[in-house]
């Protein structure tokens, strides 16, 4: 008997496996691309928020220094006082009698909300200049507010009688004091003072510290 052999087409069978292979290599060079992206996007997310917490930290210690000179303008054991009047308005000091409703919903007093507010007021200075650019230098500004209502009547210029009007606490004691708990106390109270710092850092940056001081 004649014998009977059977032909592939193997021509057409390999064409069409090469059609299969590079269409998953597509998928998978896709694939790989897009997680390149994530990647990408991923490390500068990662790079922005290091150098804003360095610029954060890099801002505190400006920031404690207007504190510090800030104390020194009122108090006496600072080193000051510098304002004369409590209860009168200090321009030079960028001190304010009365702490008025003008707090953004930040909590930040209206001149120090724009960079061009904060620079209008007297007192501030400039800090860790790199160069002679004062664009290289963290430029540090404050704003010192007696916590009284605005339109309260006059206060005695040691606070006392208060009352109501202002932010009252008790006053500060020296370290390793004795208090006798059996006697009432009468000690005068001391109203607070809120100090709000505005530091122009490098990069554009504005950082915001705020501080009671009694």
């Amino acid at each position: 008997m004649p014998e009977k052999f059977c032909r592939v087409n193997t021509v057409s069978l390999r064409s069409r496996q090469h059609g299969v292979v590079l269409f998953i290599a597509l998928i998978v060079m896709v694939v790989m691309s897009l997680a390149a992206l994530g990647l990408i996007r991923s490390v500068d997310t990662t790079t922005a928020v290091l150098g804003n917490l360095a610029l954060r930290q890099a801002a505190i210690v400006p920031a404690n220094y207007a504190i510090e000179d800030a104390a020194s303008g009122l108090f006496t054991d600072a080193g000051g006082p510098r304002i004369p009047d409590i209860r009168a308005d200090t321009a030079a000091q960028n001190y304010f009698a009365e702490h008025a409703a003008w707090d953004d919903q930040f909590g930040v007093p209206q001149p120090l909300q724009t960079r061009a507010a904060a620079r209008a007021l007297q007192r501030q200075f400039p800090l860790n200049c790199g160069s002679a650019d004062p664009l290289s230098c963290d430029q540090v500004t404050y704003v010192t507010e007696r916590m009284c209502y605005t339109n309260a009547p006059v206060i005695p210029a040691d606070n006392s009688a208060a009352g109501s009007w202002c932010d009252m606490g008790e006053p500060k004691e020296a370290p390793g004091t004795t208090v006798n708990y059996g006697a009432p106390l009468n000690l005068p109270q001391q109203v607070f003072y809120r100090v709000t710092v505005r530091v122009d850092g490098p990069q554009g940056t504005v950082s915001f510290l705020q501080a009671m001081l009694r």
